[in-house]
């Protein structure tokens, strides 16, 4: 609900502010040291967060590209989304 009235006030579809939240939601989640599962699992598999940032990083700058190239023509031509 929040997210529409956002989406409408700035004159985007509903559809595209939604995918950009969820990626933005998704890649900070990859790599954010408050979050439990991510702390649980790097401690589970005894990997240091620091190694873990290490190679996450380059992992992360394509998955945002990948994102862009997909958000881009959905706000720029009014898609709906993917």
């Amino acid at each position: 609900p929040i997210m529409s009235q956002f989406s409408d006030l700035i004159g985007l579809s509903r559809q595209a502010t939604v995918m950009a939240f969820q990626l933005g939601d998704g890649f900070t989640n990859m790599i954010t040291p408050t979050s439990p599962v991510l702390i649980g699992v790097l401690g589970v598999a005894r990997i240091p967060y620091e190694r873990w940032v290490k190679w996450v990083v380059p992992f992360m700058v394509i998955l945002i590209i990948t994102g862009w190239f997909l958000l881009i023509p959905t706000v720029t031509m009014d898609l709906n989304g993917f």
